[in-house]
């Protein structure tokens, strides 16, 4: 169904602009620490309780979409009704590091508590950005993938890292924001390369439906030694996912790379930019080909 958000969006006027995609990422608090299973559960404990600036926590960082086609302006992100299903998962039900997998309620952030949001990571420098400008047939392809997104129902589903949108397997924030990007025929591999986190989870700390068992969060806090596998051969389970930290941090050094006169790192002319504090990169990419033909993998429409 289309939400009001999205009616807003479309009955709101806003000033012409060119045609572009902007990707605005807002790091957690503090670094999340991906080394080993209990570092991983001390920091998303830690960016739950340590003050922030802004008016969300972010606790595992997030992405906000922005797409700007002529008058109309899109701008929203994927997230989940609330952490109540989150906090029941890991600390009642034993998903352990089954968290991760896990599919949850989710919403679509309305056009409003974005602005605020942006308003205030931007000023204090937290958020970071990445433009694209666009041909008017990227944006009206763009625009043609959002209310599909929504009119096939994957806007109420917030998925687990591994999920692929076009796959039909809905998204979580930072897979939403990557998925426009592949509709567009803009996925670089230089992002593939470094805007991702690759790692096997082993078997005995996923609890919930995927093993059968109930892990304790007692027992990832309490690993010491414990790291990720190496490969799949001891039945772990891999995880493959658009990090935001990652994506921060790259458009971070590539801002000042490029204001400093460094190599341009992708196809397309690539400049240095900012918004207020918040340092950005932009891509005019109004040349590139854009992609024909259907969107999803999957036709179903649930």
């Amino acid at each position: 169904m289309l939400t009001l958000a999205l009616i807003w969006n479309l009955m709101t006027p806003s000033p012409a602009r060119a045609d572009e995609l902007v990707l605005h990422l807002i790091p957690a608090p503090t670094r999340t620490n991906w080394s080993s299973p209990r570092k991983l559960a001390m920091s998303a404990i830690r960016n739950e309780i340590v003050r922030h600036d802004g008016l969300k926590r972010h606790g595992i960082g997030h992405l906000y979409v922005e797409l700007n086609c002529g008058g109309m302006k899109i701008l929203t992100g994927t997230t989940s009704t609330g952490n109540t299903e989150e906090r029941q998962a890991l600390f009642k039900q034993g998903y352990g590091l089954g968290v991760l997998f896990k599919n949850y309620r989710g919403k679509l952030d309305a056009p409003a508590e974005v602005e605020q949001d942006l308003a205030s990571t931007q000023s204090s420098g937290r958020s970071s950005f990445i433009r694209f400008l666009i041909s008017p047939e990227a944006c009206s392809r763009a625009l043609g993938y959002w209310f599909e997104y929504q009119l096939r129902g994957y806007d109420r589903i917030y998925a687990g890292l591994n999920a692929r949108p076009l796959k039909g397997e809905s998204a979580g924030c930072t897979a939403f924001g990557a998925s426009f990007l592949e509709v567009l025929g803009l996925l670089d591999p230089l992002f593939q390369e470094q805007w991702k986190t690759r790692l096997v989870v082993p078997r005995k700390f996923v609890g919930g439906p995927l093993t059968g068992k109930r892990v304790r969060i007692w027992k990832l806090l309490f690993a010491f030694s414990a790291g990720w596998d190496q490969d799949l051969s001891k039945g772990g389970l891999p995880v493959d996912f658009w990090d935001p930290e990652k994506m921060d941090q790259w458009i971070r050094k590539t801002s000042e790379s490029l204001a400093s006169g460094g190599p341009q790192p992708l196809e397309w002319p690539t400049f240095s930019s900012r918004l207020e504090a918040s340092p950005g990169v932009e891509v005019d990419a109004r040349n590139a080909p854009v992609p024909t033909g259907q969107v999803f993998d999957s036709p179903q429409v649930p």
